[in-house]
């Protein structure tokens, strides 16, 4: 799923924006890297495998939650879809925003994940959110792309409200990380309880 919203997202035709300038996008990517490298190679028995394909569910999880409470309703039609969106786009919105984030945290809950629940183990999987901003913030500050997202940019709100927001965001991804993480023991614990009879 997660290939194929990435793919319908590479053909449409309605956004003339690079698709990879997209976090919605390259967080799909890195997902889907993860599980496949995961498929091939088995689970990571490292600390950093973990957190690297931690960072990428808690990326895909976020993207559609900043995607259904402020992208979607702040857009023209206030919906999911623009009403000039080619049918790509409507796939590429559905599969990456509604569907994906399902299947990714489904996985993440039912397969082995090492790391313990704690405030700083989801700071360490902010890294990811991060590393795009700081790439795509460079990117629009050198003019050489314009950052997709209005909230982010400096020119339109001013300095000091994107700082706001960045916090806000940053404090978001931390709160996915703890929660999911949790949400991961509490399902493993049930899982492998003893049935009682």
């Amino acid at each position: 799923m997660l290939a194929l919203g990435v793919i319908c997202q590479f053909v449409q035709r309605t956004d003339p924006t690079p698709s990879l300038l997209y976090f919605t996008v390259d967080s799909a990517v890195l997902a889907a890297t993860v599980l496949t490298w995961q498929l091939v190679r088995g689970p990571s028995n490292s600390a950093w495998g973990d957190r690297v394909r931690g960072a990428a569910v808690v990326g895909v999880v976020f993207s559609s939650l900043i995607y259904m409470t402020v992208i979607a309703p702040s857009s023209p039609s206030g919906t999911w879809f623009g009403a000039h969106d080619d049918a790509w786009a409507r796939a590429a919105t559905i599969l990456l925003h509604g569907g994906a984030p399902v299947l990714v945290v489904a996985e993440f809950l039912l397969t082995p994940y090492a790391l313990a629940a704690t405030w700083r183990e989801a700071t360490l999987l902010a890294w990811w959110p991060a590393a795009y901003l700081t790439v795509v913030g460079a990117l629009a500050w050198s003019g050489a792309a314009t950052m997709p997202y209005p909230f982010l940019r400096p020119s339109q709100l001013g300095a000091a409200t994107v700082a706001a927001a960045v916090a806000v965001l940053y404090a978001i991804v931390v709160t996915l990380g703890v929660a999911l993480t949790a949400a991961h023991r509490a399902v493993s614990r049930h899982h492998h309880a003893p049935e009682i009879r």
